[in-house]
């Protein structure tokens, strides 16, 4: 399955035949590894705007959404990859009819919550590869295990028999992982034997024909608390950042508040008031910073104010800041970032 949808953005199904008077499209939703429903999930029709313009769209984005989310944030223990979560994504089969009888094709997809940029045309497809290639900086403790929680893990769409070739950047040790199956999987962005001195992780086909390739990097920080940030990215899929450098705490408390009642006007108690409060809650936030980053890190900046899904430390949060410069090396040598986020739940719990 090659043809892939980022939801996020529109996505045109175009129906436009000789002598067509009309056009339906059959939709069909699930998830996981199983097999299409035996009856479509969503069925469109409409006739022609007329016989000089003949040609019907279909926007299937918004029904795609609907079977993807992101409650669940897999962790892959699994050091050959492991199989996507299958609600991180979406199968999606579409039969295009011409005059809503005539069965022109049937094409097969995977949907992903991720978006194109307006420069990027219509239909878009970003490819298998869920993540930038490039260099990335993971928080290395020495004092800390599990390697895998703290470096991540990379999301991807491979074929059997493709290997995961992870080579230590300071040994030059080498180890490599074959996929046993195609589709979509997660694994190690750094091999655990490697998390010391961090690796580079080359994606290659079963004859070693480099596809793609990613160098992790560990840094320490000694004396501020580093935090993780989750967050889905512009291909739809989870994407670990680190914060490096200094955070700060704020509260936030609201409530409403009315005029009492005495029980006496004339032998009331001092401290019973005049005025009451209820329905006292509040919301936590944090503001926090990335530490000196490269020029490049500002495309990952984008991406996080513009997920709709973030989780900082192991908390769901969303994002306060709304506007940053977006740095430039030759205009600013040491570039840090900082960004604001408020706890996405009241500090009493209040869930009924």
């Amino acid at each position: 399955m090659s043809n892939r949808i980022f939801a996020r953005s529109p996505y045109i199904i175009t129906i436009n035949e000789t002598a067509q008077t009309s056009s339906k499209i059959e939709i069909f939703l699930w998830n996981g590894t199983g097999s299409a429903p035996g009856s479509p999930t969503y069925t469109l029709s409409k006739a022609i705007p007329s016989v000089s313009a003949p040609a019907t769209y279909y926007d299937v984005s918004p029904y795609v959404r609907e079977y993807i989310n992101f409650n669940l944030r897999p962790i892959n223990y699994n050091t050959t990859g492991t199989l996507l979560g299958s609600t991180a994504y979406c199968n999606v089969t579409i039969k295009r009819y011409k005059n809503t009888g005539t069965l022109l094709d049937t094409t097969t997809y995977y949907a992903f919550d991720g978006y194109a940029e307006y420069s990027d045309g219509y239909n878009y497809d970003r490819g298998q590869y869920l993540l930038d290639h490039g260099d990335y900086y993971y928080h290395y403790d020495e004092n800390s295990s599990y390697a895998v929680v703290k470096a991540g893990d990379i999301t991807l769409q491979v074929t059997a028999g493709w290997k995961g070739v992870y080579t230590d950047l300071v040994t030059g040790a080498s180890h490599t992982i074959t996929f046993p199956s195609s589709g979509l999987i997660t694994a190690f962005r750094v091999y655990p034997t490697y998390w010391e001195n961090g690796n580079k992780l080359q994606i290659t086909t079963s004859t070693g024909t480099e596809l793609i390739a990613y160098n992790f990097r560990p840094k320490e920080e000694c004396k501020y608390q580093v935090l993780p940030i989750d967050f889905v990215n512009k291909y739809g899929a989870w994407q670990r950042e680190f914060l490096f450098k200094a955070s700060n705490d704020s509260f936030n408390m609201t409530n409403q508040e009315f005029n009492v009642m005495n029980a006496s006007i004339v032998s009331f108690k001092e401290f019973e008031g005049q005025k009451k409060t209820f329905n006292a809650n509040g919301r936590d936030s944090i503001k926090c910073n990335t530490g000196w980053v490269a020029e490049s890190f500002k495309e990952t900046i984008k991406e996080i104010m513009l997920s709709e899904k973030i989780i900082l430390n192991d908390l769901p949060v969303t994002i306060k800041t709304k506007q940053t410069e977006l740095f430039k090396s030759i205009n600013t040598k040491n570039i840090n970032y900082s960004l604001e986020f408020d706890y996405s739940f009241d500090t009493i719990m209040s869930i009924i």
